[in-house]
């Protein structure tokens, strides 16, 4: 059984744990609707322990209010909710073996970091001395025992996040949830974030979901991810797949920079105009071949493609790490190229080109 059921007119996806011990979470034909509005469309998904996995999407897309079905605080309008093979369906946020970190941290301005991060083992009833000794390794974990005897507000917002992970984590969750945790951090702070959580989920070895809209922080800390439009599924995959082997025209465009070439596909062929054509499964009308930029090749590099066309620079851009070339084709078509250095201009006549296992096709 596939393990994600999108829309009909989407590709068929899957993502499954390991195939030789059952998922620690499978959520079969979930939705949500407002009415007439669909917030998210049926969907099957199921990952196993031990994954970190990011949903990813643009604003509106049914990504938060699928992480809110995850952790009960919003309820299915069908589907079920299957954690370590109980149906946790119709449970509340505090009968499941999840906990959630949102945006604003939610630490308690009058407590203590020490307080703020036991408060769940103190409400639970646990003994004192447990109470003591976990927040003391949790502190440790988070490098924040210092600050124990502090209040939030004295805090940075990073060392706020710190905590509010702390406070998530000491209660051993099966699976921790985090809503676009650092989204109002600054850069340097984000990344800093990124690698504290990196390395929690690396020392815990804990399965985390985590919502963002961010693309790089997806790829760069997902072992998978599940890209959302519109209340659909569009892609599951690691981040090579999503990123080299994108299934949709908008997975394409969303996660990094693409060029499109328009062609014609028919009998199991895809042609463009009179350049090149070669095999691609699929039903017969017009698709798009996509090409990132980074795998563009310029002048004399391009002699051995699969694929060349001619063209103009019509700009260089000076980006540090690599150049930006925008390239005016002879039919009329704009593609852009990265590479590490180069010495073009605009204006310069040049050659481009790709090789065949760089692309990719989709339906517009």
């Amino acid at each position: 059984m596939n393990a994600i059921t999108t829309h009909p007119a989407l590709p068929p996806v899957s993502v499954s744990a390991d195939s030789f011990r059952p998922p620690l979470v499978s959520l079969r034909g979930l939705a949500k609707n407002y009415g007439i509005y669909q917030a998210v469309y049926p969907l099957d998904l199921e990952f196993g322990e031990g994954e970190f996995l990011a949903i990813l999407g643009p604003s509106g897309c049914g990504k938060t209010t699928l992480l809110k079905m995850l952790g009960g605080f919003i309820e299915p309008s069908e589907g079920r909710i299957v954690i370590g093979g109980t149906d946790v369906t119709r449970h509340p946020p505090e009968k499941r073996p999840t906990n959630m970190v949102f945006q604003g941290y939610g630490l308690f301005p009058h407590m203590t970091i020490r307080q703020n991060v036991g408060y769940g083992l103190r409400i639970a009833g646990k003994p004192k001395a447990e109470v003591d000794a976990r927040v003391a390794d949790m502190l440790a974990l988070v490098q924040m025992e210092p600050f124990a005897d502090k209040l939030p507000p004295e805090l940075s917002g990073g060392q706020q996040q710190r905590i509010a992970l702390a406070r998530a984590l000491i209660m051993r969750p099966k699976v921790l949830l985090l809503d676009e945790p650092f989204a109002a951090l600054d850069l340097k702070l984000r990344q800093a974030m990124q690698e504290e959580l990196r390395r929690l989920h690396s020392e815990i070895g804990g399965t985390f979901v985590f919502v963002t809209h961010d693309q790089a922080e997806a790829m760069s800390l997902a072992t998978k991810i599940v890209v959302m439009s519109r209340g659909r599924v569009e892609q599951v995959g690691t981040a090579e797949d999503v990123y080299l082997r994108p299934k949709t025209h908008f997975v394409s465009t969303f996660v990094g920079e693409a060029n499109f070439l328009k062609a014609e596909r028919k009998l199991a062929r895809v042609s463009i105009e009179s350049a090149f054509s070669f095999d691609d499964p699929g039903a017969d009308g017009t698709v798009l071949v996509g090409v990132r930029p980074e795998k563009v090749r310029l002048g004399p590099a391009a002699a051995g493609c699969d694929h060349r066309f001619t063209g103009t620079v019509l700009q260089r851009v000076f980006l540090g790490a690599q150049v930006q070339y925008t390239v005016r084709l002879t039919n009329g078509e704009t593609f852009l190229a990265c590479r590490p250095s180069g010495e073009l201009s605009p204006g310069d006549a040049v050659e481009i080109g790709w090789m065949a296992g760089d692309q990719w096709v989709v339906t517009q």
